[in-house]
């Protein structure tokens, strides 16, 4: 047999096993498609049923072709209460059948796949105005891929759009928005945004967000409804907030980098919940007042009742007052003795000015204070402050320097001034204890006693002060 004519076999064969394995995998990838559309309205039910608005993907229809299927489907948008408020958002597109799918093949992409899909939003009377914005191109396309372990990604790609009326304009550069899903459902969704811009018709406001990313992984807690662990963020560059005052001065605020983390973690019948805050070179009118980190932490936390405080709260209406209901579950949440913990920090360049706050409650018996015995709503209670000389001074300056619009050197000597000044009452007053070039201060809880700077305060004298401060803030 000649080489040339066993070549045309052997390529006829693998020609009939792919196409014999497209055919049979057609029948199995059109039965998947279907049922991620099941999970998926499974995961958007439980995310935005809570919020009051009903989200479901509906009218999924497949016309089976030998290499790829004809898909349509619509995303449904409902307001339960307002059920004239209905957008439809209409879809249409292609399933290519693997175990090759021929969208991926003609990249010569030879990783077996169970399907792709390409999607394409379709104009009607709701995404009309959209497709206007979007300027020409598709407003929305989604891409989804999915292997033989039922895992896989859905890309959705957003045309960049431009939305104006009489008050303001916004600009929306190109956005991404991935989902990884497995087969129990969306397992972690990732973002990217290019550019977001506000600014107000007068010009006199103008916000601009660049290169914004964000992630979000969760895992939905079946017993928990409302609440899931995860850990999610959000980040963006340079970032500018310009506003013009009445007297036509413009301000200038500017962000070099940002970024907000959450973490949640479970720990048995309890969650911790932590956010940080970060904000890199931070300038105001080109005057820097350095970097700034905000670490908060919400941890033992009830998950049960915080729950059950969550579906209170989304059953409220607005302005109504609680109920005996509900406050009987605030104290049963605040008796499993929650803490919070609050630690900011600025950074500068002559150095750092930086707080600690962590308080844990023992029990929500507010009768105790009746009784003068304050210290026994909490476990422990840590307040310290310490703070650089230098920096104090230095963002006094900053502040100096735009509020009296005075060159740096004058408001150097000025803030150094300032600063000593204000600094020497509660030094002489044991509140702040001198070490130099900085300062600290240290107010903490501990075996039943409070002390500031290590000197006990008693519980009576403490008790009267709050008492001379409620007294006041009544008159």
């Amino acid at each position: 047999m000649k080489k040339s004519t066993l070549a045309v076999g052997v390529i006829v064969a693998l020609g009939a096993v792919w196409l014999g394995g497209a055919w049979y995998t057609g029948k199995v990838a059109e039965e998947e498609y279907v049922h991620q559309f099941e999970l998926l309205n499974q995961n958007i039910q439980q995310s935005f049923s809570a919020k009051g608005l009903s989200v479901e993907v509906s009218h999924v229809a497949i016309e089976r072709g030998l290499l790829s299927s004809k898909t349509r489907y619509d995303i449904v948008v409902k307001d339960p209460n307002k059920p004239e408020s209905v957008f439809t958002l209409p879809f249409e597109g292609t399933l290519y059948h693997g175990p090759l799918p021929l969208n991926q093949l003609s990249q010569l992409n030879l990783v077996p796949t169970m399907f792709t899909s390409v999607d394409n939003l379709v104009q009607n009377d709701t995404t009309t105005s959209w497709f206007k914005v979007a300027k020409g191109g598709n407003p929305l396309s989604i891409n989804t891929t999915m292997n033989y372990q039922r895992q896989g990604a859905t890309k959705m790609h957003f045309a960049p759009v431009d939305i104006s009326n009489e008050k303001d304009t916004w600009h929306l550069g190109k956005t991404n928005l991935t989902l990884d899903f497995t087969p129990q459902g969306i397992r972690q969704a990732d973002m990217t945004v290019d550019k977001l811009v506000y600014q107000e018709a007068d010009q006199k406001k103008r916000i601009q967000f660049n290169d914004i990313k964000a992630m979000a992984e969760y895992q939905p807690i079946k017993e928990w409804d409302l609440l899931s662990t995860g850990q999610q963020w959000i980040a963006a560059g340079e970032t500018n907030i310009e506003e013009t005052d009445e007297q036509g001065k413009t301000n200038l605020l500017t962000v070099k980098n940002w970024k907000i983390d959450l973490n949640t973690v479970r720990k048995e019948a309890f969650l911790d919940l932590a956010m940080n805050l970060n904000l890199e070179g931070t300038q105001l009118n080109q005057i820097h007042f350095g970097d700034l980190n905000l670490n908060t932490a919400f941890n033992h936390l009830d998950g049960e009742t915080l729950n059950q405080v969550l579906h209170a709260k989304f059953a409220q209406t607005e302005d109504a007052p609680l109920t005996d209901a509900e406050i009987a579950l605030l104290r049963k949440f605040f008796d499993k003795q929650p803490q919070f913990a609050f630690h900011p920090m600025l950074t500068t360049q002559a150095g750092k000015l930086a707080a600690d706050i962590d308080v844990a409650v023992a029990t929500s018996d507010l009768a105790t204070l009746s009784r003068g015995k304050i210290f026994s709503l909490f476990h422990h209670f840590i307040f310290k402050v310490n703070a650089d000389k230098a920096a104090l001074v230095e963002v006094a300056s900053a502040a100096e320097q735009i509020s009296e619009k005075v060159e740096k050197t004058q408001a150097d000597r000025t803030a150094e001034m300032k600063v000593n000044d204000s600094l020497k009452n509660p030094i002489q007053q044991g509140i702040l204890v001198d070490e130099g070039k900085h300062i600290k201060l240290e107010l903490v809880l501990e075996n039943g006693e409070l002390k500031l700077n290590g000197k006990v305060i008693p519980e009576e004298q403490v008790a009267s002060i709050l008492f001379l401060a409620a007294m006041s803030m009544g008159y």
